[in-house]
């Protein structure tokens, strides 16, 4: 069953279009597709449960650097430093392609090419019986410049950078998160596997 997003005055776009997919997958490469359920606590539930969804899903970007390490970055609002993959919210009536572009110049302010459609990942989160889904899509991005400049510097706290073989402890350091992060730190440690999984071991990337 596919779950439609509410743009207003009966126009919708769905979490998930089958064509769209398609031509990002002919332009980009076919995702690996997960699906994973995730029991949603308090914290969680009043981040990204919504009866009507407020966005159609969000876009993961992973960006190689010069450098040849994964761009991290950490937000002021964290209680203390929590490093992690840039993420970005695609608006209800947006493509996701055109979320991917705004959301890596909003959040990072850099150029960028995209290589790879990676992935996507549909968790659904359960709560007292009730079940809401939400899509995450990853995409592997070069960057063409050292530089970061990001909109909004009242967001983004810090930048760091990575050897992709090393995601896979970004994502056992989410996991690790205690109080009112523990599940919110569950959830983002599902995409962070899910990079080191595809990129990890590749050669390519090494």
């Amino acid at each position: 069953m596919e779950t439609h997003t509410l743009t207003g005055a009966g126009c919708y776009l769905p979490a998930v279009d089958p064509m769209e997919m398609r031509i990002l997958a002919a332009k980009y490469g076919e995702p690996v597709h997960r699906r994973m359920t995730i029991e949603t606590d308090d914290y969680l539930a009043a981040h990204r449960w919504r009866a009507v969804p407020d966005r159609r899903g969000e876009v993961i970007f992973i960006i190689r650097q010069p450098n040849g390490e994964i761009l991290l970055h950490s937000k002021h609002r964290y209680e203390e430093p929590i490093y992690r993959l840039p993420t970005g919210g695609i608006e209800p009536s947006e493509a996701v392609e055109d979320a991917l572009l705004r959301e890596v110049e909003e959040e990072t302010g850099q150029s960028v090419i995209v290589r790879r459609f990676l992935a996507i990942l549909n968790c659904h989160f359960h709560r007292n019986g009730s079940s809401v889904p939400f899509t995450s899509y990853l995409f592997y991005l070069e960057s063409r410049t050292q530089l970061l400049d990001p909109d909004d510097n009242d967001e983004v706290a810090e930048f760091c950078t990575v050897p992709v073989q090393r995601i896979g402890q970004v994502a056992a350091k989410l996991r690790s998160l205690n109080g009112k992060r523990q599940g919110w730190g569950y959830w983002r440690s599902l995409a962070h596997d899910l990079v080191h999984d595809l990129l990890g071991q590749n050669s390519q990337f090494n």
